[in-house]
């Protein structure tokens, strides 16, 4: 494959972009890193340029977003969080000169899915004990830059002061700002705050039937808080099985889901528009001679 011409790209100042070098009509390509003369041997990808895929929800990471991304990884606990998450940054989008519809927001969710109501607490509960909770609190830890939990209690809530504040916080803040606020809403034990953490990593646990999977992602689709969600089973293969097979067809049936794909790209199936290549699509009006 030829090697890529890495210069700013004037549709995204800041970002150098990686571009395929010009190509004749003739099929040759040539450019400042190619000896030479080189004939194209390959065709271009196509999905044309690759989806570009945000994660996080800090201030920084919205701002890069709504500048930049057409897809957001976002973890949310909440409908209000995830609504006020989606409008502020489809707010900055259309502040930045962007069609905020270019941006899909997509919360991640972990299903966890029996017959019955009490069939899928019963699968929670299994998954639950399976968890180790040295496992979990260094995993928490380091949610925090290292601090130490293991003096706490595990079967008592857990002390409003014993984590940092998330603005404090080295790693990601976004993530440790959403662990604060499910222990001052919740106010879960030690044990019940891992349970929450191992399963969906923070992201929202949703545990039920079919039908009352597809009651919150139709409520969170309906509310504006989500264009879709990543799928995150908690356990591998039955956990996305189970989705597929039971979830999927209901959601078709509230027309919440395609039944079929009108596209073969990911580009495709998330109804995003192909950026202009400023390669091979000069400005309109641009002059076609050489400088």
């Amino acid at each position: 494959m030829g090697q890529l011409d890495r210069r700013r790209d004037p549709a995204r100042p800041g970002v150098r972009a990686l571009r395929r070098p010009r190509q004749d009509q003739g099929g040759r390509v040539r450019g400042p890193l190619l000896p030479g003369e080189r004939r194209a041997d390959r065709p271009a990808a196509a999905a044309g340029d690759p989806v570009l895929v945000q994660a996080g929800s800090s201030e920084e990471g919205r701002q890069f977003a709504a500048r930049y991304a057409e897809a957001i990884f976002t973890a949310q606990q909440d409908l209000a969080a995830a609504r006020d998450f989606a409008a502020d940054v489809r707010r900055r989008a259309s502040a930045a000169g962007r069609d905020p519809r270019h941006i899909k927001i997509l919360p991640g969710i972990s299903p966890i899915i029996g017959s019955t109501e009490e069939e899928a607490r019963r699968l929670e509960r299994e998954l639950n004990e399976l968890t180790v909770p040295e496992v979990g609190l260094r995993h928490l830890s380091a949610r925090f830059d290292g601090v130490d939990l293991s003096g706490l209690p595990l079967d008592e809530p857990v002390p409003l002061d014993a984590l940092p504040q998330p603005g404090d916080v080295q790693g990601p803040q976004s993530r440790a700002a959403l662990i604060t606020e499910l222990v001052q809403r919740e106010r879960p034990t030690l044990r019940e705050l891992l349970y929450r953490l191992a399963g969906g990593r923070g992201h929202l646990v949703v545990t039920g039937t079919p039908e009352q999977i597809a009651d919150r992602i139709e409520e969170w689709a309906e509310a504006g808080a989500a264009d879709g969600f990543n799928v995150m089973p908690p356990y591998l293969p039955g956990g996305l099985d189970d989705f597929i097979d039971h979830v999927v067809p209901e959601l078709q049936r509230r027309g919440l889901f395609r039944k079929e794909y009108t596209g073969t790209t990911l580009r495709d199936h998330y109804d995003l528009p192909r950026p202009r290549n400023t390669v091979f699509e000069p400005e309109p009006n641009a002059s076609n001679e050489p400088a």
